[in-house]
C-alpha cells in the first residue's frame, strides 16, 4: 500500500505550521482484515484533536498500519491517539520511538 503512504505524505505536506509543543509519537494499529480497515484506521487516529498522520505503512500480511504522526503535546497523548481506534473496532498501540528505545 505504497499508494496509500504517497498519498497521506501529500495530504500532509499542505498542512499548516507546526506548534510550540509538537511531539512525534508511533502509532500501530491492528485488526485490518479489510481494504477498507487502514483508510477508516487513519480517520480514527486523525479524528483526535491536534494529530496529523506524517507516514503510514500498511503491512497487509501483519494486518497492521504504522503511522508517524505529530500531535501537540498540550492537547492529546500518544495513548489518547492509540485508544481513538478502539473507537473504530481497532485495537491500537504506542510504539517505542526510536530515541526512547535507545535507553533500554
Amino acid at each position: 500500500m505504497k499508494v496509500f503512504t504517497a498519498a497521506v505524505v501529500a495530504a500532509l505536506m499542505t498542512a499548516g505550521a507546526a506548534s510550540a509543543a509538537e511531539r512525534q509519537a508511533k502509532i500501530e494499529v491492528s485488526g485490518l482484515t479489510c481494504p477498507s480497515c487502514p483508510y477508516i484506521a487513519a480517520e480514527a487516529v486523525k479524528s483526535v484533536e491536534s494529530v496529523k498522520i506524517v507516514t503510514g505503512d500498511y503491512d497487509e500480511a501483519a494486518q497492521t498500519i504504522v503511522f508517524d504522526v505529530t500531535y501537540d503535546d498540550a492537547v492529546t497523548t500518544p495513548e489518547t491517539i492509540a485508544e481513538a481506534s478502539m473507537d473504530y473496532g481497532y485495537p491500537g498501540r504506542v510504539l517505542p520511538s526510536a530515541a526512547s528505545a535507545s535507553g533500554s
